[in-house]
């Protein structure tokens, strides 16, 4: 039996447990690598697996994302619970948090937590003021970053942490990777939340 949505824990495509035929594209293997997950993705997604595959019989697609919209991840929900036959998705993000539990459960989960990056170590070290000041760079040069840093500390760090810290991780958990939400400001309170 065919696990038709499959779930892989890793940063990249390069990292992903993927058997090595699948990291290449072909007219039945399909690559969508994007940096957020949008409504119009998952349309195209919707779209293009209802075509027939042209060679093999199977069609396959790697979706490879640091993020997906709320909206879209509506959108995959019944996609995934139903999909169309002869049809296999393998979606590639950095963390399982990023997915709302209604379209988790629908996944077959494969792979391992990526290792702590190396932002995370050091920001934990920092007094308050450097933290501030590192998510102001962050935010500006590399956003998605905060989103690997807040995976990292609930991973690495959790038992660490005071009660209002956790609370605080788990605002960020929740909203980092929505496209509406101020990833400064809730790292900004994660931050505070931390200690000095």
């Amino acid at each position: 039996m065919i696990a038709h949505a499959q779930l892989i824990i890793a940063n990249s495509l390069e990292s992903a447990s993927l058997p090595e035929e699948l990291k290449s594209e072909t007219a039945d293997t399909r690559h969508l690598l994007v940096d957020n997950f949008g409504i119009d993705e998952a349309r195209w997604l919707v779209r293009e697996s209802a075509k027939k595959a042209l060679g093999t019989g199977l069609h396959q697609f790697i979706i490879v994302t640091k993020g997906l919209t709320i909206e879209a991840q509506n959108a995959l929900l019944k996609l995934f619970e139903e999909p169309p036959e002869n049809t296999v998705f393998f979606l590639v993000i950095p963390h399982q948090s990023i997915l709302i539990p209604t379209l988790r459960s629908r996944l077959i989960i494969t792979g391992n937590s990526v290792p702590q990056s190396e932002v995370t170590a050091p920001f934990l070290e920092q007094s308050l003021k450097e933290r501030i000041d590192t998510i102001a760079k962050l935010a500006k040069d590399d956003p998605q970053s905060l989103g690997r840093i807040v995976r990292d500390i609930g991973e690495q760090h959790l038992s660490e942490l005071s009660p209002d810290a956790k609370r605080s991780l788990l605002l960020c958990e929740k909203y980092v990777y929505n496209r509406g939400a101020s990833r400064k400001m809730l790292m900004e309170e994660l931050a505070l939340s931390l200690g000095t």
